[in-house]
C-alpha cells in the first residue's frame, strides 16, 4: 500500500530511477517513494555498455565497484571486414584521465538488480506494480496528486519521471517529445536485432575482451562479450541491422531467425553452413532477443511546474523519459544514469539550480543524440550499395585510424568524459 504523501515520488525503477533514489538518500533525503509498473525481474537485458563517465558517476553513490565486479571489462572496439581490421578504439588511452579506462559490459537486468539491492539496503522499498494514470496540482494541499491504476492517490512535492521513452509522466505534464530534425533514418539501419546468445562449439575467433563490428556488403554484425554462464558457456551480445526493404524483424527473434541472419551477414567463422565454414558454429542457446527501431527524440524541457490551488508541484524528467537515441555507440542507459545522479544535489534546492540542471542535461542529451546520428550516417555509408561510396568511407576510416589524436578523440567522445 502506498503512503498518502511524500516529498519525492520517482516513477520508474529502471537504472535511472533507482540511481536517482540512491543519490537522493546520499544527499540526506529520506522521504522518497519509488513506484514501477512491472514486477521485479520482468525487465529484459537491453543496454549493456557502461562507459567511463557513467562509472565515475556511479562511484559517487557507492555503486561502481559492485557493478564492475559482475561485468566484463571491454578494452575497446574493432571495426573489420572479412579480410582486415580498419579502425580500432583502445580505451587504455583514457588511463591518464580516469581510473575506469574500459567499457564495462553487463546486461541491464543485472545492473538494475545491483542498484535495487543497494537502494533496499538504504531503507527504500520499490512499490510494484503501480501504474500512473493521472497527475494534477492538488486542490487541498501543496504538491501534485498522482493517481494510480489501483485508484490510490499519492501527493508529492516533486515527481521524477524515469518511466521510459513512452513516459506517462511526460505526457501528463504536457511536455512535447520530438526528434531534433526531420532527417529520415537510413534504410540500412532503420531496424536492429539484439540478442544474447551462446555459440557452440566455442569459437576462438570471437574476442572475449573487445567489441567487434564486422562489416560486409550485406550489413553489419556486432559481437560484444558478456559475463559467462560457466567456463564452457561464453555469452555474447550480438547486434545486426535489418534494412527496411527486408521488412520488420520479429519482436522477439527466434534462434532460427538469428542463425539465418548470421549465415547471411555475419562473419564466416560464425556461420553454421558447412559450405562456408569448415567448422560450423551454431547458436546453442538464445538467452534474450529483441528488435529495436532506430529513432531519436528529446523532451522540449526537462522540468515543468504544474500549477495547483495550493501552489502545485514540480515534474522532472530523466533517462529515456527525457531523451532517446540510437543504440549505435553503446550509449544506452549511460546518459540517463548521469541525469539521475546529477539531479540529486539540486532537486530540492529551488527553481534556479533545477532549471540550470535541466538546461545543462538537455545540452548533454543533444550532444549524444547528434553523435549517435553521426555514427548511423557513417555506418550507412560503409554499407552503401555504391562501391565507390563504401570504398571511400572505408579508406577514410583507415586514414583516421592512423592518426593517434583522432583515435583518442573518438574514444574520449564515446567514454562520455567530455559530456558528463
Amino acid at each position: 500500500m502506498l503512503p498518502q504523501k511524500t516529498q519525492v515520488l520517482i516513477v520508474g525503477a529502471g537504472p535511472a530511477g533507482l540511481a536517482c533514489a540512491i543519490a537522493l538518500v546520499k544527499q540526506g533525503v529520506q522521504d522518497i517513494v519509488v513506484v514501477d509498473a512491472i514486477l521485479k525481474g520482468e525487465n529484459s537485458s537491453r543496454a549493456i555498455a557502461i562507459h567511463a563517465a557513467t562509472l565515475e558517476a556511479l562511484d559517487t553513490i557507492g555503486c561502481a565497484d559492485a557493478i564492475i565486479e559482475k561485468g566484463t571489462k571491454g578494452k575497446g572496439l574493432l571495426f573489420k571486414t572479412e579480410r582486415t581490421s580498419f579502425l580500432a578504439f583502445d580505451t587504455s588511452v583514457l588511463a591518464p584521465y580516469t581510473r575506469f579506462a574500459h567499457v564495462l559490459l553487463l546486461p541491464q537486468s543485472i545492473t538494475e538488480s545491483i542498484l535495487h539491492d543497494k537502494l533496499a539496503g538504504l531503507g527504500i522499498h520499490v512499490h510494484r506494480p503501480y501504474r500512473v494514470t493521472g497527475m494534477k496540482g492538488s486542490d487541498t494541499q501543496s504538491g501534485l496528486d498522482v493517481t494510480m491504476e489501483s485508484g490510490e492517490i499519492i501527493n508529492a512535492q516533486h515527481v521524477v519521471g524515469a518511466d521510459g521513452h513512452q513516459s506517462v509522466i511526460r505526457q501528463l505534464a504536457g511536455i512535447p517529445y520530438e526528434d531534433i530534425d526531420d532527417h529520415p533514418v537510413p534504410d540500412k539501419i532503420v531496424s536492429l536485432v539484439l540478442a544474447d546468445v551462446v555459440f557452440s562449439p566455442r569459437d576462438p575467433g570471437i574476442a572475449t575482451d573487445y567489441m567487434t563490428n564486422c562489416l560486409s556488403p550485406v550489413g553489419m554484425f556486432l559481437t560484444l562479450p558478456l559475463p559467462s554462464i560457466s567456463d564452457t558457456q561464453l555469452v555474447h551480445r550480438i547486434v545486426f541491422n535489418v534494412p527496411a526493404s527486408s521488412g520488420a524483424p520479429p519482436s522477439n527473434p527466434s534462434t532460427e531467425y538469428i542463425q539465418e541472419q548470421i549465415n547471411k551477414q555475419g562473419p564466416r567463422h560464425l556461420s553454421s553452413d558447412p559450405a562456408v565454414n569448415k567448422t560450423p558454429i551454431h547458436i546453442a542457446k538464445t538467452i534474450w532477443s529483441s528488435r529495436y527501431k532506430t529513432k531519436s527524440a528529446i523532451a522540449d524541457h526537462f522540468v515543468a511546474h504544474i500549477p495547483g490551488a495550493q501552489g502545485g508541484g514540480v515534474v522532472t524528467l530523466i533517462g529515456d523519459a527525457a531523451h532517446s537515441h540510437s543504440p549505435l555507440g553503446g550509449q544506452g542507459m549511460n546518459l540517463g544514469l548521469r541525469d539521475a545522479i546529477s539531479l540529486a544535489p539540486v532537486l530540492l534546492q529551488g527553481t534556479a539550480p533545477l532549471e540550470d540542471w535541466a538546461r545543462t542535461r538537455r545540452l548533454r542529451a543533444l550532444t549524444t543524440i547528434r553523435m549517435t546520428k553521426q555514427i548511423g550516417a557513417l555506418s550507412n555509408l560503409l554499407l552503401s550499395k555504391n562501391p565507390i561510396v563504401s570504398w571511400l568511407t572505408f579508406w577514410l576510416f583507415r586514414i583516421m585510424n592512423s592518426i593517434p589524436l583522432v583515435r583518442r578523440q573518438m574514444v574520449w567522445n564515446l567514454s562520455g568524459l567530455g559530456n558528463r
